[in-house]
């Protein structure tokens, strides 16, 4: 497409098409969970879930990671399992992985029986981790749960009315000094802390879900609930309908995820990814329940750049966001619009810089940071970018788009054909 600009120039925008492409982009995706115990094996030796991530999963840039408490029921972690806990953290670190971290006191559904007898000891080792993870919040993408309940997923727990929710999640959120994503297990815990009026300035930002009950039955079995939200009230559970519009609304800027189960019957790809978007869902469990994730599988997409791969790729490649610019187009010779689409089910949680980035007939290159803020480029919703026409454009100038993440520079892939660490979006050539 030939577009005039200016009197001696014209700009040549490049072909703008939707690749299906598998973006590898940090802070979303697939995730394994690896469970390891705080207390260091005596002996020394690796631990086997560092066995299996060397052995397979490279394709996965996401880590549950799961650190077993009850060892230390009723007394504070040692240094050794706090040494242990920051091993851990490194081999993550090392291997590249985003880590989704919970600590628990219990792995097979035995709560009551695991977790301490008191609320001060929880938080004595909420204290003691905080000290631990200060120096990994860079590679920490959300921490679940406040380590209370069954395999710490919030039910199950003799810590769970309104006063000691409330208690245990601002501990964490302090301990963390409000650097760190948290997530509670249902809306409705989520709607009785935020109605506390102790609440810390900025919790609201960093306060997502995890919902382990995705698809395994009409409430997500018991993630929501089965009245009107005028007959629950504000801080009860609400149906699954007003409970998914909730969410829409008042979870966008937070990695919200967790695990799909199999119901009575399969949930097929399209109406999963519906919801799936208006939980603003960043990252799934990719073994968990594998017969929901076999029928996806086995369905094929049918839409657009899609036609040809499964209902499981396709819901893979949605989460969290996925950037795709539409159309460039100047005004005038002065400015440059840019619409870039959010398809995705989720959005960027952490902050990004978007660079115009201009290289000229010999190789030179110059960079130009756009006034936007990519966490802003909302699932399911287009955004237009505005910058002033940069002063070095000459004829033979190429156009490009770079998107970055601030805190450790990683590379944003958009979601166009032929994009690689950069978007082409034209050449300006001589009329």
């Amino acid at each position: 497409m030939l577009i005039r600009f200016r009197e001696k120039m014209k700009f040549h925008r490049a072909d703008l098409v939707e690749s299906s492409a598998q973006l590898g982009n940090p802070g979303c995706g697939w995730y394994h969970v690896y469970t390891f115990t705080a207390q260091p094996p005596k002996d020394g030796r690796p631990v086997e879930e560092e066995v299996w991530l060397d052995e397979s999963c490279r394709g996965e840039g996401l880590a549950l990671v799961l650190i077993d408490l009850k060892a230390f029921r009723s007394s504070p972690l040692s240094p050794e399992a706090l040494a242990h806990i920051r091993r851990i953290l490194e081999f993550f670190r090392r291997n590249g992985m985003e880590i989704i971290l919970r600590f628990v006191y219990d792995t097979e559904g035995k709560g009551m029986e695991r977790e301490p007898f008191t609320l001060s000891m929880v938080k004595r080792h909420m204290e003691q981790a905080g000290g631990v993870i200060g120096a990994y919040m860079r590679d920490i993408l959300v921490l679940q749960g406040i380590f209370v309940g069954n395999w710490g997923e919030m039910h199950g727990s003799k810590f769970l009315d309104e006063a000691s929710l409330w208690e245990l999640t601002d501990t964490l959120y302090r301990v963390t000094e409000g650097k760190c994503f948290l997530a509670v297990r249902t809306p409705a815990q989520w709607r009785k802390i935020m109605s506390n009026p102790g609440i810390r300035p900025g919790l609201g930002e960093r306060l997502g879900l995890f919902n382990d009950g995705i698809f395994g039955s009409s409430t997500d079995l018991g993630t929501y609930g089965s009245q009107s939200r005028d007959e629950a009230g504000e801080k009860g559970s609400w149906s699954r309908r007003e409970e998914l519009d909730w969410q829409a609304q008042f979870l966008e800027g937070v990695p919200n995820g967790g695990e799909i189960l199999s119901g009575e019957s399969p949930v097929g790809y399209r109406q999963a990814a519906e919801e799936l978007a208006q939980m603003h869902v960043s990252y799934l469990n990719s073994i968990y329940h594998p017969e929901q994730l076999d029928y996806w599988r086995r369905e094929q997409a049918r839409e657009d750049c899609w036609a040809g791969l499964s209902g499981y790729e396709y819901i893979g490649r949605h989460l969290g966001y996925r950037f795709c610019v539409l159309d460039v187009t100047e005004k005038k010779g002065k400015e440059l619009q840019i619409t870039v689409e959010n398809s995705g089910f989720g959005n960027l949680c952490r902050e990004a810089e978007c660079f115009l980035k201009t290289e000229d007939g010999s190789g030179r290159e110059a960079y130009h940071r756009l006034d936007t803020d990519a966490r802003q480029w909302r699932s399911g919703r287009e955004t237009l970018l505005r910058t002033e026409m940069p002063g070095e454009i000459k004829a033979g100038s190429r156009l490009s788009l770079l998107l970055k993440r601030k805190s450790d520079g990683r590379i944003l892939r958009f979601a166009n054909q032929e994009a690689g660490d950069s978007l082409l979006l034209g050449v300006f050539e001589t009329l």
